[in-house]
């Protein structure tokens, strides 16, 4: 797929979303300076420091699909040059449903505390002024929505999707009474050995690394797939176990049983 038809698809997914009420996307990172397609990132690799930062996003009156993947390349541009060794991808989130906060996510993930804190204070020295200055009129971003997480990978995917493009679901969950994070591994434990979930499937667990408002999650749970028709496949061998019960018995999520979802798309590798 070439460079200007990648960009258009996700512009389109915005303004999809956008035509709704006010689309919603996580924000994600950089994009590639090559015209290839890169990969979506995990959003979160297997490592012990590794982190991963979203960042609200609105769209302005001159967003369009020719205006972003200017962006786009001017913001990797502008990582490539900076002290920013830290980041290990970004990826742009659109959420499936629209949300008065925001209109996208802007996704970045960071190898460390050390190199996130490193790359931010580069930017805010020395990029951050002409970034202002290129979205104006184009899109905004929140820096009081800026939410920082932890991740852990609770089951690799059997296949690396290298597609570009993945869909998401966040759940933010709570223990009901009686029952424990020990109960949440011995759900994992379960889940983890059923057979014939999609290749590109795996998710994880986010920690918060700041104070979030009340209610407070006890654990935030992110599922990530190739596809829509990967998470419906899924979704329907899921149905025919007893892991939903488990999940009415042991946890209450929010905001709704199906979870907050979104369309991935890669723009950093």
């Amino acid at each position: 797929m070439c460079y200007k038809l990648y960009i258009q698809n996700i512009y389109d997914l915005i303004m999809k979303n956008l035509t709704l009420l006010f689309a919603s996307i996580f924000f994600i990172g950089a994009c590639s300076q090559n015209e290839d397609v890169v990969d979506p990132v995990v959003e979160t690799e297997p490592q012990s420091e590794s982190l991963v930062e979203y960042v609200w996003h609105t769209a302005g009156p001159k967003f369009n699909a020719e205006n972003l993947a200017k962006l786009i390349n001017d913001w990797n541009s502008m990582i490539d040059d900076m002290n920013c060794s830290g980041m290990t991808g970004a990826n742009i989130l659109t959420p499936k449903v629209a949300n008065e906060g925001y209109d996208f996510i802007w996704v970045m993930l960071w190898d460390s505390q050390k190199g996130r804190d490193d790359c931010w204070d580069d930017w805010t020295e020395n990029q951050q002024l002409n970034w202002d200055y290129l979205i104006d009129g184009i899109m905004q971003y929140d820096l009081d929505n800026v939410y920082l997480f932890k991740p852990t990978v609770g089951k690799e995917p059997n296949k690396e999707n290298d597609s570009g493009s993945f869909v998401n679901t966040f759940y933010f969950c709570t223990y009901n009474d009686g029952y424990s994070e020990d109960d949440l591994i011995a759900y994992q434990k379960d889940l983890n050995a059923i057979d014939g979930f999609s290749d590109y499937w795996w998710y994880v667990t986010l920690e918060p690394m700041f104070e979030p408002d009340d209610p407070k999650p006890d654990f935030v749970w992110l599922d990530l797939w190739g596809s829509d028709e990967d998470k419906a496949s899924d979704q329907a061998i899921f149905t025919d176990t007893d892991l939903p019960a488990q999940v009415d018995e042991k946890f209450s999520c929010m905001p709704s049983i199906d979870g907050v979802s979104f369309n991935g798309n890669a723009i950093r590798r």
